[in-house]
């Protein structure tokens, strides 16, 4: 996505009126702009205050500046960014360190500031689905799960910080309240589900449930089930397969944009700790299914037999069950980012021809643009049950 990065102008006060000048856009343009999370400024002075008010600033200023979620990483609930060793306290030290922070209201602001501005926000339609109150599946004093439908964000992307899931659970199925009788500013995210798979997604009204939810994802104490739709059947049972560890973290910059597993444990333990992520699922049912053209959803199935396959998740790492389907040769419908390396592994990589053709195969890999065959079905944790309606590809 395209940003503008400017200076404001000398003798301009009004954020919208800075906008509308780099921008070259109208004011009402600026405006929405603004609302939707597409503009971002460099803050010299922020504290604690700053960072977390969103969340418990019930009327804030018109005049003032008011920032976005957390980005993504802390809460989140995935076990490859290292939450057990990064605090709250250090987390938000950290961001206060960045350069730019996303401003979401009207706003003055001092010439000579640093903005950048996503001029052509990434959108998504998606989000609306929303509107369909059968989409929340639970909710109590702390926790709030919904189905996500595929092809909209967990999070809120840099261009775009209302059409993501806590944006859109908020304004279609809100307002909640907290176990007080108080409004739910924003709820918030407890883990991750890519952008183009559906189903459960759990959310918190406030801090203290986010790390609670992080607490028992790091404890195993959350039960997740998968359903996956391939073209290969998938071999039941349970399947351990190893991740580059430097790969599976969150927020790495450059590498691959998939992830590759190894069959093969490592030599030793301290190799093992030291570079790689264990993986494991367990796939507890494969069976053949018929599925019609779906011109909803513009998939021709063909003439091609398709299994549907109940995988459930022990570990809970990024793109582990798309990675680990693809490296057993069976990758998931309409996953153009890992069907162009199926039953390619790290441990293959024996000789020069493997390594070639594992290069021409990464030419090929994009990133999904449409719903792949992938559901995070169902969620089991600390009392809480939810299943997601049907996929999909069944209805």
């Amino acid at each position: 996505m395209k940003c503008i990065n400017a200076v404001v102008p000398p003798n301009v006060r009004a954020l919208n009126e800075a906008v509308s000048i780099v921008a070259n856009v109208t004011r009402e343009e600026a405006n929405e702009l603004i609302d939707i999370g597409a503009v971002w400024a460099k803050m010299d002075l922020l504290n604690e205050d700053d960072v977390m008010s969103q969340y418990y600033e019930e009327n804030p200023s018109s005049a003032s500046i008011r920032y976005a979620d957390l980005p993504s990483g802390w809460g989140s609930g995935e076990e490859g960014y290292n939450e057990e060793e990064m605090s709250l306290d250090e987390y938000i030290e950290r961001q206060m360190s960045l350069r730019y922070r996303r401003i979401l209201t009207p706003s003055t602001i001092d010439p000579g500031t640093d903005i950048r501005v996503y001029p052509h926000p990434r959108r998504f339609p998606a989000c609306y689905e929303f509107a369909d109150r059968s989409r929340l599946l639970y909710e109590d004093t702390t926790f709030i799960v919904v189905d996500k439908p595929p092809m909209l964000p967990t999070q809120p992307e840099p261009s775009n910080y209302e059409e993501c899931c806590p944006g859109c659970v908020n304004t279609l199925l809100g307002p909640f309240k907290t176990i007080a009788g108080d409004d739910v500013a924003r709820p918030l995210i407890c883990h991750r589900v890519d952008s183009c798979v559906g189903g459960c997604v759990v959310l918190s009204k406030d801090g203290n449930g986010q790390k609670v939810f992080s607490n028992l994802q790091r404890e195993r104490k959350i039960k997740k089930l998968y359903l996956a739709v391939t073209t290969e059947p998938v071999p039941l049972g349970m399947h351990v397969h190893w991740m580059w560890g430097d790969l599976n973290a969150r927020g790495t910059m450059g590498g691959t944009p998939c992830q590759f597993v190894s069959h093969t444990p490592p030599e030793s333990r301290k190799k093992a700790k030291q570079a790689w992520i264990r993986c494991v699922l367990e796939v507890v049912k494969c069976e053949p299914i018929t599925i019609s053209k779906s011109h909803r959803h513009n998939y021709d199935p063909g003439t091609k037999q398709h299994y549907q396959s109940t995988i459930r998740l022990v570990t809970g790492r990024k793109h582990q069950v798309r990675a680990q389907l693809a490296s057993l040769g069976c990758p998931l419908i309409r996953d153009t980012l890992y069907e162009p390396i199926a039953g390619m592994t790290l441990d293959n990589l024996i000789d020069e021809d493997a390594e070639e053709r594992m290069d021409e195969a990464m030419q090929q890999v994009r990133v999904p643009r449409e719903a792949i065959g992938l559901q995070a079905h169902a969620i089991l944790f600390a009392g809480v049950r939810a299943k997601a309606r049907t996929p999909w590809w069944a209805e």
